[in-house]
């Protein structure tokens, strides 16, 4: 992956002679152990003396690392590597400084590379100094996204910058700000989309990103996992403040479908049952009372809830409850865990942890998981008034079951769902009420309209 990066960003062969780079997160150096060795062979190649090599690697070869114990595991690595082609006591300038504040590299690098930090601020000790840049201002930002502010400010003026980073840049509030910045100033140039593909021991999901300080008016996006290339304008990819990737044909189709404004009169899309304790809520019970069916959307099985609620969605009171002893017991029973959750009101801990999806309950309904991969994956479940639904998805509607059947349960959705680039893990997809809805209403006026186009196998 190392590799793969350094020749994204163009570092190999004569051009990296007498070319700035910088790893400003450089850890125990496996970006710049592959920088020297690459730099030290074809310096040779082209018939360097040890001196002269010795010097360009101490001048144009940089680093800088936070932590002392990994900063000189990075120096002790490096020197193998030269010690191997024969060079010693190189005087590397290997920072171990923090990059927040470390400015000495500002507008001199013809290269920036690395795989950031990956670290909510919420997890820092002391994140003052990140939500001082600005492209830290929005969301609950990551420190990659501070470190795109502090590589962009170490480019000189025909640089480039390429790093490995979490695809949440596509479309995350956090990274919306930076989104914005690269389009605004025309800095990508390419992205490489590692898909379902994990290459750290992790569950995040990575993209290689590469900027240039060279005017891009379009990028080379690849799907790492199919080795699939397009070529896409900005106004192609750039949707609503996020960033899609898919095909031309289906990026131009998923314009028609955002920007749409369902017409919700016919059809709505809305968040089961959230208990926050389906043990209690969901299963066997030994009292009758109170006890509704439920759909678990992400099976189609059909369960039994306790629904503490009345035929308009209206809680029962706990004392009203009670008095009917086997409740009574039940709820003393788990009293405390019911308590411990994080309730929308902490005086009333005795029903859902949420209110959705409770007030359609005695509505009809059609419940649908919200975690696919293939058309077979797709559970979609009638839920008569009076079923309620949980763990997923449902629809409002008074169109026919096997019509709202003959839109999802099909390769098109499936490739729509593609599309919107929302990994999960086993090489699954996930998509939101808002993504579903806005299908829906975009299928059902086009099969009106005798729409016929079609979204393709991205």
């Amino acid at each position: 992956m190392v590799r793969l990066i350094l020749d994204t960003a163009g570092y190999r062969d004569e051009n990296i002679l007498k070319k700035h780079i910088i790893d400003n997160s450089c850890g125990d150096g496996a970006f710049l152990c592959e920088i020297v060795r690459r730099y030290c062979k074809i310096a040779l190649r082209n018939g360097y003396k040890i001196e002269q090599l010795q010097y360009d690697l101490a001048y144009y070869i940089h680093g800088i690392e936070i932590e002392m114990i990994e900063y000189q595991k990075c120096i002790e690595n490096l020197n193998k590597i030269t010690q191997y082609f024969g060079i010693f006591q190189v005087a590397w300038d290997i920072k171990n400084a923090d990059a927040l504040t470390c400015q000495d590299y500002n507008s001199k690098m013809d290269f920036v590379v690395g795989n950031p930090p990956y670290v909510r601020v919420h997890n820092l000790l002391d994140y003052s100094s990140v939500k001082q840049f600005h492209f830290a201002q929005q969301g609950m930002t990551d420190l990659y996204i501070v470190f795109y502010e502090i590589g962009l400010a170490m480019l000189n003026k025909t640089g480039v910058l390429c790093y490995i980073n979490p695809s949440s840049l596509f479309n995350s509030l956090a990274a919306k700000t930076l989104r914005k910045n690269l389009i605004q100033q025309q800095l990508l140039q390419k992205i490489i989309d590692l898909k379902h593909t994990q290459i750290f021991n992790a569950t995040t999901y990575t993209a290689i990103i590469l900027l240039s300080k060279q005017e891009n008016n379009a990028i080379e996006y690849t799907n790492y996992e199919t080795q699939q290339t397009e070529i896409l304008k900005y106004n192609d990819f750039y949707i609503d403040d996020n960033f899609y990737f898919s095909t031309a044909k289906n990026l131009k189709q998923i314009k028609h479908i955002l920007f749409r404004q369902p017409e919700r009169n016919r059809i709505d899309v809305k968040n089961g049952f959230a208990t926050l304790y389906d043990k209690f809520f969901i299963g066997d019970f030994d009292f009758d009372e109170y006890i509704i069916p439920v759909v678990k959307s992400s099976t189609g099985k059909m369960q039994k809830c306790f629904y503490p609620y009345d035929k308009h969605g209206q809680y029962i009171d706990y004392y009203e409850l009670i008095k009917i002893p086997k409740i009574k017991e039940y709820y003393l029973l788990n009293e405390q865990h019911l308590k411990s959750r994080s309730l929308e009101n902490k005086n009333i801990w005795h029903i859902f942890g949420r209110s959705q999806g409770v007030l359609d309950t005695w509505k009809n309904k059609y419940a649908i998981n919200a975690l696919i991969r293939h058309v077979d994956d797709i559970k979609l479940t009638p839920c008569p008034a009076g079923v309620g639904s949980y763990s997923g998805l449902y629809i409002l509607t008074e169109l026919p079951f096997e019509e709202i059947k003959d839109i999802l349960c099909q390769q098109e959705f499936v490739n729509y769902i593609y599309s919107l680039g929302k990994y999960k893990q086993g090489g699954y997809y996930t998509f939101s009420s808002k993504d579903l809805l806005k299908y829906l209403d975009y299928k059902i006026v086009g099969k009106q309209n005798g729409q016929s186009d079609l979204f393709e196998r991205a």
